[in-house]
């Protein structure tokens, strides 16, 4: 039985970074805001923030989180390990801002969460089970009876991750570019707590692995590998897939973080398009209330192109390895070409005087 359904100016379904980020900002502009989540517990990993999403950061407001020792810890640079055995550096010194920072993901979140309640943001812990013609959702309460809502809203955000629940109930497609995993192979604690540290990451066959340290010396190793049999030697597995939506907004909702577009890990760029995404679609709502279809044609551009530029730098990085150098994604039903990749974000791969860009992207029709 659905109780009586609710309104509010925005609901946002997820309380990751983007979502708890676009909710606070919009609070704090005065909008009445929901976030919707079913309370999972964040997967416990380090992440890495390059000099470049540093200005990201300050835009949003949370540039004291990077100064607390228990959220983050400065970062040196990336160095990459050739199959001669060299290395290759990225060192940070060379930007502006003359620093990373790698994140305590599970701290970073909560600390997020915190300031959005301060800003008036009201958390529901319910999960999202549908939506409705007329542009409702409909939420079963996490534990408890499972009483079922329906909420209306102005505005629907869909901040749910690589699931992107919302945008593909309203048909939206999802593409997937490679199905990819990321195994927590390692964790261990640094006696050298406080000191700034390398990213380091090396290829190892037609896998890449890489190993960071954050807040209070704790360490992770990772490995990414073409999705499979599950290994057994893993702690933890998630998701790795570079994903992007055929359209990431439209009529009453738009999509953001990883609902719009996830990426490989190799591009470090997951917590800056968080943030960033978060950034532009609460400009957007700010100025107009409701999104336009011209503006959520814009958009859905603007993401796709991101996604692309990004696969861009992700081939030069894997050119040596089987990963193919076009890249096939489910966006449309026909084949088109893309025009030129911009350059890909600062991120984790090779210095952007190396970087190749193809003159032509390929986007081909597959059942997702």
């Amino acid at each position: 039985m659905i109780s009586a359904a609710g309104r509010t100016d925005c609901l946002v379904v997820g309380a990751g970074p983007a979502g708890a980020t676009i909710a606070r900002l919009l609070a704090l502009k005065g909008r009445d805001v929901i976030v919707a989540d079913p309370g999972f517990p964040s997967a416990n990993r380090l992440e890495l923030l390059s000099p470049a999403s540093l200005a990201v950061v300050a835009l949003v407001g949370l540039e004291q989180l990077l100064d607390d020792p228990a959220v983050a810890r400065r970062c040196l640079g990336v160095r990459r390990r050739q199959s001669t055995g060299n290395w290759d550096y990225e060192d940070f010194l060379r930007h502006p801002s003359r620093t990373g920072y790698v994140v305590d993901r599970v701290r970073f979140e909560r600390q997020l969460r915190s300031a959005a309640v301060a800003a008036g943001v009201k958390f529901v812990q319910w999960r999202a089970t549908g939506v409705t013609a007329d542009g409702g959702v409909v939420f079963r309460e996490s534990g408890g009876a499972g009483t079922t809502e329906l909420m209306f809203a102005n505005m629907v955000v869909d901040a749910t991750g690589r699931r992107a629940a919302i945008a593909r109930r309203r048909g939206v497609r999802l593409a997937v570019r490679d199905r990819m995993v990321a195994e927590l192979m390692d964790m261990s604690v640094n006696a050298v707590a406080h000191n700034a540290s390398w990213l380091d990451y090396w290829s190892n066959g037609s896998n890449w692995c890489y190993h960071i340290c954050g807040p209070g010396g704790y360490a992770q190793i990772w490995r990414v590998r073409a999705s499979g049999k599950p290994a057994r030697d893993a702690l933890l597995s998630v998701d790795a897939s570079s994903t992007v939506l055929s359209a990431a907004a439209g009529e009453g909702w738009i999509a953001v973080g990883d609902a719009a577009i996830a990426f490989d890990p190799i591009a470090s760029q997951g917590l800056f398009n968080a943030l960033s995404s978060a950034l532009v679609a609460t400009g957007m709502l700010v100025s107009a209330d409701q999104i336009s279809l011209a503006m959520a044609r814009h958009y859905s551009e603007a993401v796709t192109a991101t996604f692309l530029s990004s696969e861009a730098g992700r081939i030069n990085v894997y050119k040596n390895s089987s990963v193919p150098r076009r890249i096939g994604l489910t966006v449309s039903d026909r084949t088109q070409s893309w025009p030129d990749a911009a350059e890909p974000f600062p991120s984790m791969i090779a210095p952007v005087q190396d970087r190749q860009v193809p003159s032509s992207v390929e986007i081909t029709t597959l059942d997702v």
